[in-house]
């Protein structure tokens, strides 16, 4: 059962892997396509939810983990919480700026160089093919400088991280 939102390289990894795909897996990922890039766990659940209210919490935060076993998506930890995505065609990175968010891809090839190059000089092998890396961009460093200062909450997780705090 294939899904026609995920593409070519999530569909041949189910393949050739011979993953099985029930019925709530296929929920999952369907949600994450819908969604596109940067989902967090809530909009998943959410999501899912909206199908099959009887779906558990743990269902899913397995589901994700077995599909980020399998690299059908990529799972990165982004200053509060974790974003997923599904894996792409092209191999991508994110450069993203910890002050307005703003996301840019760079190519696999340009990150590949830095990786050759610390192999080269350290002889440390970097695994793995979606890296995030953040920092800030541009047009932020023309407006206050270098500097960040205090690292802030992720815009999508603010509100999860309130309610945790008010939980404790």
């Amino acid at each position: 059962m294939f899904i026609r939102s995920l593409n070519e390289k999530v569909q041949r990894r189910i393949r050739n892997y011979g993953f099985r795909l029930t019925p709530q897996r296929a929920m999952i990922l369907n949600a994450i396509a819908r969604r596109g890039e940067h989902v967090t766990f809530d909009e998943i659940l959410h999501d899912v939810r909206n199908v099959a209210p009887s779906v558990s919490a743990a269902t899913v935060y397995r589901n994700l983990d077995t599909f980020s076993r399998y690299r059908l998506i990529h799972g990165n930890e982004v200053a509060g919480g974790k974003l997923y995505e599904l894996a792409s065609e092209q191999t991508h990175h994110h450069l993203i700026c910890h002050k307005c968010w703003g996301d840019t891809k760079i190519e696999a090839e340009t990150v590949r160089k830095l990786f050759t190059q610390l192999d080269k000089q350290t002889g440390f092998l970097v695994l793995g093919e979606h890296y995030v890396f953040m920092g800030l961009c541009a047009d932020c460093r023309k407006q206050d400088g270098d500097t960040l200062g205090r690292f802030h909450t992720h815009p999508k997780f603010r509100s999860t991280s309130s309610k945790r705090s008010k939980a404790s």
